[in-house]
């Protein structure tokens, strides 16, 4: 028999339907000769330090750095049940093989790797590799099954970049601290990541170029020419390469939008005298039409969207943070199955999912307010996209985020769902609708002042005015999916030799703006084109097909430094607090600030895939570039922070990390703040713990029998209060605990089957809260 590992429950169904899996079993699907299991992503992760040492329990600088000779994994929490279920399917004696049918990419690979290292396993290793979950690529790839060996460099460059993460991430997060609180910053964890220090860098950089802005005013000189018998357009004074010659607006309109916003340095004087001689010398004047020229300019559709695109749009949009899109758009897949995988990285399709797209079109054209698009669509004739849409060689795991087809209830979905399947379903049917087409027209007035009129030092004889507009002549894609709103303006016949009458002439003054604070979108865009500024352009190059982290990862490092006070929200604007901005200051280290050495990571891993690197000289590099970052940290100035006098009562010892415990307005808690995964809330299951309760689990780990806790049914039940491993505050029940099997109204007891949802009363049965999850506990009345 042999046995398929997936990365998630909804892909070991897609499977198990297509290759005729049909029985249920606990934690797995089976059928001919066929076991189908899942993970839930990561299962397994590298182990904490004080698994290796002892003392590496605390955060001491003379332990530093910590360097395992070799690393270790543990099974994650929570994973326990659905680990126990692949174990078994393992090691039964029929099972002849296992295949790996993790994401497609490095790190699905990293996943079944770190499962199967952790329960010990040597099978025999087949890989399924595809890059889409349609019937027919699921098929293919499994009559194309390949040997798990061909895949050793893919999983030895997914292990590189996790161990190298660990490494410099956890020694320069407590050489930095370490290096705070020698300074006196008591409780101040200082973090540093590979991507999410420059992330922060960025926003700094931002803020402080806002802060350095001075404002400068410049003038413009408008005229008003009169096209006889009665029409008349406005024009702006320019010369081509500005007073000194060194603007880079050159005039030209090739490969540029002519209505683009804001005034160019084309058309900027630097005082009022030099716009008011201009104005002065051509006041009264005649202009001959020196250019007058028209074009037919196509716009293409943009492509699809993968999620940093979307997380982008929705925030220019609708004003919705990154780490709430994906939200949404992890709801709409997995709940409401509208929309495919959002966590991809790709903005193309494969060519096998060509002939899906007529039905997605019709099911998506069964809403009211997308049915004109989609019928033209269709009728069209046969639904052949381009290259541009459809490129196999830039899908990595999964393609770009599509409709599913299903029509959408709209009674199901909350307001910001919508919004966000809107933007999915109007990308893909503008993707597939036709150009959107444009008149572009120029002109060009060549102004010759009197002989007495004195001009300013520069400024060169004819004054040359030039108007532009722009408008559309057929909207094409964008009456699906309009972008941004632009000015539209048409101008009167003219052609070249014509003489005009300047009518009016003035001079109008204008201030520099200073660029704004970061956004949502602007960091994500950010951070997906970083690096593209480096002077190396080996690393500049490689970087371009990644960037500072990926589409799945990037709202969760936003999240990170707002949760850690680094960053705070004002508006829709992402702004650098003090403490951000005194740790960007105190890391010595540039390259853990940019994006340097992720490029030069990316550029080695991507080596040692493709075999001309090695796993080990890599590694020994890393922990030589360790040590080295490690006693610069140590050896520099510590961070001006802000004074934190902490004047609270220690309450003890963090039974996690060691740190300081003290009381705040809703739980006790360690100086590490979120940082450890310790704390005692003031209030649980609607029960207040008292101060003495939290000493008891403190020092014991438990507190007595306590009563009147309540469940979400408003049932009254005691327990004891426990400590885990990870201190987090767990019920102990006393001598027959209530079960929620054999208990007369479950609800809010732990789940029998997975022990980390709690039970929740459906419509004609009770289940696990963690169904999502991929928990299928249930209890009919």
């Amino acid at each position: 028999m042999r046995v398929v590992v997936t990365e998630k429950p909804s892909v070991a169904r897609d499977l198990a339907r297509v290759l005729g899996a049909r029985e249920r079993h606990d934690g797995w699907l089976g059928g001919r000769d066929l076991a189908i299991t899942w993970c839930f992503g990561h299962m397994a992760e590298l182990e904490d330090p004080a698994h290796y040492d002892p003392a590496w329990k605390r955060w001491n600088p003379a332990e530093l750095p910590m360097l395992p000779e070799r690393f270790a994994v543990r099974i994650r929490k929570g994973a326990e049940e659905q680990v126990g279920h692949i174990a078994a399917l393992l090691r039964r004696p029929d099972v002849t093989r296992v295949v790996n049918a993790c994401d497609a990419g490095r790190e699905g690979e990293l996943i079944f790797r770190y499962l199967l290292q952790v329960l010990t396993l040597e099978l025999p290793v087949q890989r399924f590799w595809a890059s889409s979950l349609t019937d027919s690529a699921i098929r293919a790839a499994w009559s194309g099954l390949r040997p798990g060996t061909a895949f050793d460099r893919l999983a030895a460059a997914a292990r590189c970049r996790a161990e190298a993460d660990w490494l410099v991430g956890l020694n320069a997060t407590r050489a930095m601290t370490c290096l705070a609180r020698s300074a006196g910053g008591r409780g101040q964890l200082l973090s540093i990541g590979r991507v999410q220090t420059p992330t922060l860098a960025m926003i700094v950089a931002r803020d402080e170029a806002i802060a350095a802005f001075e404002p400068e005013d410049f003038w413009q000189v408008h005229g008003r020419f009169e096209v006889p018998p009665e029409a008349s357009f406005r024009a702006t004074w320019f010369q081509r390469g500005g007073l000194d010659g060194s603007a880079t607006d050159s005039g030209d309109d090739e490969g540029q939008d002519p209505m683009k916003e804001g005034p160019s340095q084309a058309t900027r004087l630097p005082t009022l005298a030099a716009a008011e001689a201009i104005v002065a010398a051509a006041r009264g004047q005649r202009g001959l039409v020196t250019r007058a020229e028209r074009k037919r300019r196509r716009e293409r559709p943009p492509l699809l969207y993968d999620l940093t695109a979307l997380q982008r749009r929705a925030n220019q949009r609708y004003g919705l943070s990154a780490p709430r899109t994906l939200q949404l758009a992890q709801a709409l897949y997995e709940r409401h199955k509208l929309i495919t995988y959002p966590r991809t990285d790709a903005r193309h399709l494969t060519p096998d999912q060509v002939p899906e797209l007529p039905g997605i079109v019709e099911g998506v054209g069964k809403l009211g307010v997308y049915a004109p698009f989609a019928e033209a669509i269709l009728a069209a004739g046969p639904i052949r996209p381009g290259r541009r849409v459809v490129d196999a060689t830039e899908v990595g795991d999964h393609h770009a985020i599509l409709p599913t087809g299903r029509t959408p209830d709209p009674q199901a979905l909350s307001p910001d769902e919508k919004r966000v399947y809107d933007l999915v379903a109007r990308r893909l049917l503008a993707v597939l609708s036709p150009d959107a087409l444009f008149d572009l027209t120029r002109i060009e007035v060549a102004v010759t002042p009197g002989d007495d009129s004195p001009l300013p030092e520069g400024v060169r004889v004819p004054l040359t005015f030039r108007a532009r507009a722009r408008v559309c002549v057929q909207p094409g894609w964008q009456a699906v999916d309009p972008p941004k709103k632009r000015r539209e303006a048409e101008l009167p016949p003219v052609d070249e030799g014509d003489v005009l009458a300047l009518a009016e002439v003035c001079s109008k003054v204008g201030t520099t703006r200073p660029p704004p604070p970061h956004t949502d979108a602007s960091i994500l865009q950010g951070m997906e084109t970083a690096g593209r500024d480096l002077d190396d352009r080996d690393l500049a190059r490689v970087l371009r097909q990644s960037g500072l982290g990926t589409p799945a990862t990037r709202a969760s490092i936003l999240t990170t430094l707002l949760d850690r006070s680094f960053v705070e929200r004002q508006g829709r604007s992402l702004r650098a607090t003090d403490r951000g901005r005194a740790l960007i200051a105190a890391v010595p280290v540039d390259e853990l600030k940019s994006a340097e050495l992720t490029g030069r990571w990316e550029a080695r891993l991507a080596a040692i895939a493709e075999g001309r690197d090695e796993r080990q000289v890599f590694m020994s590099d890393v922990r030589v570039r360790t040590t080295e970052i490690v006693r610069a940290i140590l050896a520099a100035e510590p961070p001006e922070l802000e004074a934190t006098p902490d004047d609270r009562e220690v309450l003890g010892e963090c039974p996690v990390c060691g740190a300081p415990v003290r009381e705040s307005p809703k739980a006790w808690g360690c100086d590490r703040g979120r940082a450890c995964t310790f704390v005692i809330f003031k209030k649980v299951a609607r029960r207040p713990v008292s101060r003495r309760s939290a000493v008891q689990l403190l020092k014991k780990g438990r507190t007595p029998v306590l009563k009147n806790f309540k469940s979400k049914a408003g049932k009254a039940f005691s327990a004891a209060l426990v400590l885990d491993e990870e201190g987090k505050v767990r019920f102990d029940f006393p001598s027959r605990r209530p079960s929620a099997e054999d208990a007369a109204d479950p609800v809010g007891l732990a789940c029998p089957r997975c022990t980390e949802g709690r039970v929740i009363r459906g419509r004609a049965a009770w289940g696990c809260s963690r169904w999502r999850e991929g928990c299928d506990w249930r209890r009919i009345p």
